[in-house]
């Protein structure tokens, strides 16, 4: 795991450690005002009621799979604290599509709450046959989350196998960033609420000639 000073050298170890490993675990990506903002607003939109139950496929089916409750961040409505989130990401995205020539054109993301208890199996971010999906990140919003705690996150390094795998511990402002075709991963159960805002990076949709 990296620690940053700054957000532009944030930005900078990740371009590095994507192009050298495929994946990247970066502290202090936010500044901590803005982080307590963020955490801060998701326990509001809980408690108004607009986090819902999250769904799994292109169907969104109901899930046994995973636990968490999720909330849409959608640009156009973003309040203050959420822009200031989606101006670092659009830095990102910048950087991305300059070190790997991606085409990134668009990033989707939504808060994340999961209860005690809740988790999230073993899964790819891409979907069969659809590969917009380039680049997933996740930024903890958690303060003092100790190791017991649990929940961490699973990525595994051995995409035929899973026989290799690093567990990451959602610290508030650690952002975790990989090849959304590439790894594996799972949520680890924890004793506590558990809360992030996980995001990807998009391509445009290719349609195929007939």
């Amino acid at each position: 795991m990296t620690r940053s000073k700054s957000p532009e050298n944030s930005i900078s170890r990740i371009v590095e450690e994507i192009a050298s490993q495929g994946y990247a675990v970066i502290e202090n990506f936010l500044n901590q005002e803005t982080l307590n903002a963020l955490s801060a607003h998701a326990q509001h939109l809980k408690t108004r009621g607009l986090m819902h139950k999250a769904t799994t496929g292109l169907n969104n089916t109901p899930s046994t799979i995973r636990g968490d409750f999720i909330h849409w961040i959608e640009e156009e409505k973003a309040n203050v604290v959420e822009q200031a989130y989606l101006r670092q990401m659009s830095q990102l995205q910048s950087a991305l599509n300059q070190s790997f020539f991606l085409s990134l054109i668009e990033l989707e993301s939504h808060f994340a709450i999961y209860p005690p208890n809740a988790g999230y199996q073993k899964h790819l971010d891409q979907f069969i046959g659809k590969e917009e999906r380039k680049i997933s990140c996740i930024l903890y919003l958690n303060q003092d989350w100790l190791l017991n705690d649990g929940g961490a996150l699973r990525i595994h390094l051995d995409k035929m196998q899973n026989q290799t795998s690093i567990d990451i511990i959602p610290n508030a402002g650690t952002i975790v960033v990989f090849l959304s075709s590439d790894f594996i991963h799972e949520v680890l159960p924890a004793k506590r609420e558990r809360v992030s805002i996980t995001a990807w990076f998009r391509t445009r949709k290719i349609e195929m000639a007939s």
